[in-house]
């Protein structure tokens, strides 16, 4: 069941335990209890766009930002509040591949974050209500999907709610 809409998950600058990345020019935050596969949703995200040989080659608009911690705050310097996340210096441009180890990828950091994705144990609601589609993270209202830990269309799902949420297609 969805979280309640006006959770705040900090009030200021901090690190959260999540992995982001950035594909075709947006930002996805990805959250979730550790070991229920962020780094494998962004890895297969990135490795869809354009092929992880394409990613290891510094595409330039599918980079990962961080892997497993991710500094996020605000951005107010726009119209509107944006969320930005950063990697932590001692991590930067490290990703964990489950059975392989952490490999070193080019990364972008900072960027800002268009999509909260939280990958959850209990299936997602089929219908979720619009103010369920929104969480408020450092205070500002942010585009945001479930996807169920074992869902074979996990990526498709996430670019369905990047191209709803950032083009205003939701219904």
């Amino acid at each position: 069941m969805p979280q309640n809409t006006t959770e705040i998950i900090d009030s200021n600058s901090h690190i959260m335990h999540a992995t982001s990345i950035f594909l075709d020019g947006f930002g996805i935050l990805i959250g979730g209890p550790s070991g229920i596969g962020k780094s494998a949703l962004a890895l297969d995200l990135l490795n869809d766009a354009h092929g992880f040989d394409y990613v290891l080659l510094n595409s330039g608009s599918n980079l990962l930002i961080a892997d497993d911690q991710t500094h996020i705050g605000r951005d107010e310097r726009g119209a509107i509040a944006k969320i930005v996340a950063r990697c932590p210096q001692n991590i930067e441009g490290m990703l964990e591949v489950r059975g392989l180890g952490i490999i070193k990828v080019p990364f972008k950091s900072p960027a800002p974050i268009d999509l909260y994705v939280e990958i959850v144990d209990q299936l997602p609601e089929r219908m979720p209500e619009a103010k369920d589609q929104f969480r408020y993270i450092l205070n500002v209202k942010t585009a945001y999907i479930q996807i169920h830990k074992n869902d074979r269309l996990a990526k498709a799902r996430v670019r369905a709610a990047l191209y709803a949420h950032t083009r205003a297609k939701l219904v």
